[in-house]
């Protein structure tokens, strides 16, 4: 049986949890998942990362450009509405917008009535590159999926879902 706190390949262990500071045990598994998720995390983000500075990108600005295409159509989304479908913080948001914006990918105008309100559109040229990356980008995120069962994949994805669902302020 294969431990909690050591993962094993073949029989063999690759690593065991308490080496990254996670205690293990029955009373710890809080640790275990907070952390686990954490690790998880960061060796996706470092991936995800070093594959899309080929582009220019950063997971953000991905973020950011997909969200704008998928919720903003040609009307465009004001920058307040565009933080609600967001990974980033809304701190790193303005300075991502600004590095968009002086990259071609996005124009800002004031909304009509409201100067206040800043709507952004995403440009034909980050259309262009979103087209040309995706299945790529696609590809290399089903590879970081790839050792795991279809079964396991959904297993996992509903139980995610479920514990973000938990943590969502005002939702409990």
């Amino acid at each position: 049986m294969v431990e909690w706190y050591t993962i094993k390949k073949s029989g063999e262990a690759m690593f065991e949890l308490e080496q990254y500071g996670i205690g293990t045990g029955d009373k710890k598994k809080h640790e275990e998942l907070v952390y686990m998720t954490a690790l998880i995390y960061n060796l996706l983000n470092n991936d995800i990362t070093s594959y899309l500075t080929k582009y220019n990108l950063s997971p953000g600005k991905l973020n950011i450009l997909v969200a704008m295409r998928h919720h903003g159509g040609n009307q465009g989304l004001a920058q307040i509405e565009i933080s609600r479908h967001l990974i980033v913080t809304k701190s790193n948001m303005t300075k991502h917008l600004d590095k968009l914006e002086n990259e071609g990918m996005i124009t800002r105008s004031a909304r009509p009535g409201d100067k206040r309100v800043k709507i952004i559109k995403i440009t034909k040229k980050a259309e262009e590159l979103l087209d040309a990356m995706w299945d790529e980008y696609n590809q290399r995120l089903e590879s970081l999926t790839s050792r795991l069962s279809k079964e396991k994949k959904i297993q996992l994805s509903e139980l995610l879902f479920e514990w973000f669902g938990t943590l969502i302020p005002g939702d409990k």
